[in-house]
């Protein structure tokens, strides 16, 4: 197992084509391609947290443009995990995703990675270290 020892950069950049929760769509039963999410991405560095984004509201496309900056000691992979900010919580899941660091073979990536069960992520990520 390869671990990353160093400072991370990471820019969550944006998602695409996420698909509404049935929660999401029960407003519009007839037809439930016209929902949205209020959309926001939770990330952990293997089972710690590192930080979340900020929602953003009725969209399947939401563009975040957010950065993290880390220091990393022995880590194994990152998750991303959609959650749909309900008004009530709990929050509901809506999909995800991990990305091990010894997948990651440049110093710097700008790379899209797709999410279960549907959609997908654009991330830049540096690795310093």
């Amino acid at each position: 197992m390869v671990v990353f020892n160093g400072k991370m950069i990471l820019k969550l950049i944006e998602a695409d084509d996420l698909r509404a929760t049935q929660h999401s769509t029960r407003y519009f039963p007839a037809n439930p391609s016209t929902a949205f999410l209020s959309p926001y991405i939770s990330i952990d560095i293997d089972d710690l947290p590192l930080g979340r984004t900020h929602t953003k509201e009725k969209t399947t496309s939401p563009v975040f443009n957010e950065e993290f900056i880390r220091d990393v000691h022995s880590g194994q992979q990152l998750h991303f995990t959609i959650f749909h900010d309900a008004a009530l919580p709990p929050d509901e899941f809506v999909a995800d995703c991990t990305v091990k660091f010894e997948k990651i073979h440049d110093k710097k990536s700008d790379i899209w990675v797709d999410l279960e069960p549907a959609g997908r992520i654009h991330i830049a990520i540096e690795l310093q270290g």
